[in-house]
């Protein structure tokens, strides 16, 4: 890294959403001014332990096309040293010192007008009022992060938390909840319209999901590699109840919503 330049970090893990969604401005933020000076890296600390892989994280980048420098930072000396423990985030550094950081989603036009004065750019901006984006919470599976795990027996469902049919069909661990049995049900309510989870298949062997929206048969889903997958994509923000049914040793991370 030349220390003269001006650097823009992106703290990114490859099955966040909201990092995969601020990486979307983040590369128009790269394409209008790396030729004026900015260079762009991405920092990939672990969120969770199959995102210390570094094939894993290979493997998504092709799958997403993305072509920025990466820096994986497996054990989290990197983000530590920089004083980061959330992301997305993006830091601009010149001369080896932080001169710009924020911490979330968001700020892009702020990012974009302290690039264009500390470059001394005259150019048309991208961002003229700070970008629209989803801004829906991520609801987690696992004990890690609170996960809420609730045995659905008629309850009335609320949103933030994940319904399963029967603690007997389902374990909860530290990072995700696991299938231990075949035709294991969850539900959740959903939020904006395209809803996403993060998830695998523990023992390695791709199998299918079934997949219902409000008590109708959507579609089925294979489910293989530690990733983001998208589960459906409605017409509607409304407020949904999405059920799937899975065999045993799938792995639920999180669920997110935009």
């Amino acid at each position: 890294m030349n220390s003269n330049k001006l650097v823009l970090l992106d703290i990114f893990s490859y099955s966040c959403m909201n990092c995969l969604r601020s990486l979307e401005f983040i590369k128009k933020i790269d394409k209008k001014y790396k030729k004026y000076g900015l260079e762009t890296i991405l920092i990939h600390p672990p969120e969770w332990k199959f995102e210390r892989i570094s094939r894993n994280i290979v493997y998504s980048l092709k799958k997403h096309n993305i072509k920025f420098p990466i820096i994986i930072d497996k054990n989290k000396k990197i983000i530590r040293k920089l004083k980061v423990d959330f992301w997305p985030t993006q830091i601009l550094i010149r001369n080896k010192k932080i001169i710009h950081k924020h911490i979330g989603e968001g700020d892009y036009k702020n990012l974009e007008d302290k690039i264009i004065q500390l470059l001394k750019v005259k150019a048309k901006k991208i961002f003229r009022k700070e970008p629209n984006y989803s801004k829906f919470p991520t609801v987690y599976c696992g004990k890690k992060k609170n996960g809420k795990i609730i045995e659905i027996k008629n309850k009335k469902l609320c949103f933030g938390a994940v319904y399963i049919d029967s603690k007997n069909k389902w374990k909860p661990g530290k990072e995700f909840l696991k299938s231990i049995k075949n035709n294991s049900l969850l539900t959740i309510l959903t939020k904006g319209k395209i809803i996403s989870f993060v998830a695998q298949s523990i023992n390695k062997k791709p199998f299918k999901i079934d997949i219902r929206l409000n008590n109708k048969y959507i579609k089925n889903l294979i489910i293989n590699k530690p990733q983001l997958y998208n589960l459906i994509t409605l017409e509607d923000e409304k407020q949904h109840k999405l059920a799937l049914t899975t065999k045993s040793n799938l792995a639920i991370y999180s669920f997110s919503f935009q």
